[in-house]
């Protein structure tokens, strides 16, 4: 039995939608309900918190997962990614005040010690880093476009799809960071003792998203 870890949230029903197009059984994943466990023939999928993917396929619990790149890139467990699937893209931003917009285009002197709400520690510190300057990262779960309105923080560093919510909240893209879409990866030991049929079904989830491109 294949295992495949899928992210629940809003690139599910794309991870949901290739598979279905890749021919693969997958009954129940159109309505799973609160199952979180989906069995169908000798494919079994598993229905995991984004942050959790990682996890499931480092430790080899899932053979292959969809993962969004933010959720690769925060984690940076040693996983094999095969490739992009093109869907689900978005981009990693700094935003915040319009006022803030001049210190972002001088040296790297002027961003020392800013305050960065984010929810994505790993990715500011090695964005800033590689900026040179040293900031102040303080790690929120959710509600980051409040932190500067309420003065936790100067700006944030989020995932930003059309921009509104930034907007709702008198927020602005100050820099862009990267950008990121649904990737398909596998763990070490899968490739190493099951590549044929990792690689096959792979193949067709490969396929599947090329041809659903927009």
């Amino acid at each position: 039995m294949l295992t495949i870890a899928l992210p629940t949230g809003r690139v599910f029903a794309d991870a949901a939608g290739i598979i279905e197009a890749a021919g693969l059984p997958c009954r129940g994943l159109s309505s799973p309900g609160r199952k979180l466990v989906i069995e169908d023939g000798d494919f079994r999928y598993i229905l995991a918190k984004p942050s959790d993917v990682p996890l499931y396929v480092s430790y080899g619990t899932a053979d292959l997962a969809f993962a969004g790149g933010d959720v690769l890139l925060e984690s940076a467990m040693p996983l094999v990614e095969l490739f992009d699937t093109g869907k689900g893209r978005c981009r990693v931003v700094v935003a915040g005040p319009r006022s803030l917009a001049p210190r972002f285009l001088g040296h790297a002197s002027e961003l020392m010690w800013l305050k960065v709400a984010t929810k994505y520690p790993r990715i500011a510190d090695g964005h800033f880093s590689a900026r040179g300057a040293q900031v102040d990262i303080i790690h929120l779960h959710g509600s980051i476009e409040l932190a500067p309105k309420l003065g936790l923080s100067d700006c944030i560093l989020d995932i930003v799809q059309t921009g509104g919510t930034l907007k709702a909240n008198s927020l602005e893209v100050l820099e862009h960071v990267c950008d990121i879409s649904l990737r398909l990866v596998a763990s070490r030991k899968s490739t190493a003792l099951r590549w044929d049929e990792v690689q096959s079904v792979a193949k067709k989830i490969e396929e599947a998203a090329e041809e659903t491109r927009p």
